[in-house]
């Protein structure tokens, strides 16, 4: 029998989505923080979009920079992506107390998190208020994958976690991919 869920849980039914790192810069400033909210809005120019509460230490750095990097993190950096999301950059240097280590992104200031298996590098063309989170429309300048984790989309390896991407089911539940399934299923002889 299926329940009635509080309206504030209805999100979760959308879960697991892909959990990122996000990395700004402003007057040489660097903070980064975990978000689940991100999606795909266009092909044509290629638009990501990203709902940021404004209460976030973020919203202000990256409402002000324009552009940023949403570096996917793999099975190895849970605890770095647990406490990215709960402690705000306003307490102290994220990227330290989480034991990061950043690069130079190719086309942005906002740096890359050298662990992550992939980046994408962006800048913002658009923000609103449509609710509680402020939405940031970002064009997607450049973005680059581990070759034995990406080859056009994730080969989540079962063998081999540590090339898999992490997803958020909620609160602070995570899981990478199961079983791949392909349709149509594909016959014995291949």
């Amino acid at each position: 029998m299926k329940q009635e869920l509080p309206l504030g849980q209805a999100h979760r039914l959308l879960s697991p989505r892909p959990v990122a790192l996000l990395t700004v810069r402003y007057k040489g400033q660097v903070n980064v923080m975990t978000i689940a909210w991100t999606c795909p809005i266009s092909l044509t120019p290629p638009l990501v979009m990203m709902a940021i509460h404004p209460s976030r230490y973020t919203h202000d750095m990256l409402k002000r920079s324009e552009e940023c990097v949403l570096n996917i993190p793999g099975r190895p950096l849970l605890e770095q992506v647990v406490k990215c999301g709960s402690v705000s950059g306003a307490e102290g240097d994220k990227v330290q107390i989480a034991g990061l280590r950043l690069e130079s992104a190719r086309r942005v200031e906002a740096p890359w998190i050298d662990q992550c298996l992939a980046h994408i590098e962006c800048h913002v063309v658009d923000m609103w208020m449509p609710g509680d989170h402020a939405l940031f429309v970002a064009e997607v300048v450049g973005a680059w994958a581990e070759g034995d984790a990406f080859d056009g989309v994730w080969l989540a390896p079962a063998d081999n976690e540590e090339l898999q991407p992490l997803y958020h089911l909620g609160g602070d539940r995570f899981c990478l991919i199961g079983a791949k399934l392909r349709y149509p299923e594909e016959s014995p002889e291949g």
